[in-house]
């Protein structure tokens, strides 16, 4: 297996207060296996030097050192891919086409850099399992048809209040809380939006400050510091007490992301009983908890939040409970260890 080997060497309990969930989900792959019988090695995905000695029934893996390693496993080895956003060509093309928007409505583009480059893994894998709904595994079934969506996992903190939540106040505050990438993540477009609507208020975590976001920042330099209505936090912590506040302050989250795999960032918020806002691309089914944008333009983003914004505090205490109700057994920790088991035993059965 080759994924996130840290978790391996530290206590459980370091786990559980990581910021992302993949550090726990690499443990659970791992006793998932270990329950179906079988005995795993772990390598991290960035390791470049590990060159496996012995024959393995089974290679479990995810980006470069996946194709790595790939020559060295046997004809019979069962070879599963783990994808943990779209397939890579349908990503490159949809950051294209948001480099490409950003320049017709600023006169200027920024750089992305290139998550994952071309390759035939997917192609050559026996099974594809990919963390995201039935859109993100679309990306890859025209090159595989073994493909298994799994959903990602909400970190869940302190328990929501939502009874007593004023959502009055909060329908009209919102929150970004993307990660790298935020072009990719379509804060370009929540920005422009908000600075058209002085009436409702915008709080953005995430990256401001990093290196590789300068570019984004010096274009919405005036959006994001000189707006009134629009509020820069920069990164925050999910176990912090400035992210209970925010997410008690606000009533939704928005991401009109172009490609993911079901992000963690909006799952943790929907575990504080907000209400999600995404695209499709984002991979979250928004059934009965939040809306799912028709489309990534300024223009829809707008129409939505301007929507939401009026909707009586009856329907967003609705729809927040309902998203907590979600994050809570559905995007758990235990359905994934359940899924992922449940996936494996079906690629593996018979092999």
């Amino acid at each position: 297996m080759t994924y996130l080997a840290y978790p391996f060497h530290v206590h459980p309990d370091r786990l559980k207060s990581a910021g992302h969930s993949n550090a726990a989900q690499a443990v659970d792959i791992a006793r998932a296996l270990n329950r179906l019988g079988y005995v795993v090695d772990i390598a991290d995905w960035l390791d470049s030097t590990f060159v496996p000695t012995e024959h393995y029934d089974v290679f479990f893996g995810m980006h470069y050192n996946f194709g790595r390693l790939l020559p060295y496993m046997g004809e019979s080895t069962v070879k599963i891919y783990y994808g943990t956003g779209s397939y890579w060509a349908h990503e490159m093309a949809a950051e294209q086409d948001r480099i490409e928007d950003l320049k017709r409505r600023r006169g200027t583009e920024i750089k992305l850099p290139i998550r994952l480059g071309e390759n035939d893994w997917v192609q050559v894998a026996d099974a594809v399992i990919v963390v995201g709904n039935e859109f993100t595994a679309s990306t890859y079934r025209p090159h595989n048809p073994m493909v298994f969506p799994i959903d990602n996992y909400a970190l869940l903190t302190t328990p929501p209040d939502l009874e007593h939540k004023d959502f009055l106040t909060a329908r009209r505050n919102f929150l970004a809380f993307p990660s790298t990438g935020l072009l990719h993540k379509g804060l370009d477009l929540i920005l422009e939006v908000f600075a058209a609507l002085p009436d409702v208020d915008l709080w953005v975590c995430g990256p401001l400050e990093s290196a590789a976001e300068q570019g984004f920042i010096r274009i919405y330099r005036r959006e994001l510091f000189h707006t009134t209505n629009i509020h820069p936090i920069g990164w925050t912590d999910i176990y912090s007490r400035r992210f209970g506040q925010l997410t008690d302050k606000c009533a939704f989250v928005v991401l009109p992301s172009c490609a993911e795999g079901m992000p963690g960032g909006v799952l943790n918020c929907m575990g504080r009983g907000m209400i999600p806002l995404v695209s499709r691309e984002a991979a979250i089914d928004t059934d009965g908890c939040g809306i799912t944008l028709p489309e990534s333009s300024v223009n829809t983003i707008r129409q939505v939040v301007c929507e939401m914004a009026d909707t009586s505090p009856e329907v967003c205490r609705h729809m927040a409970q309902e998203a907590y109700s979600q994050a809570s057994t559905r995007y758990s920790p235990d359905s994934f260890r359940r899924n992922i088991e449940r996936i494996l035993a079906r690629i593996l059965e018979g092999k």
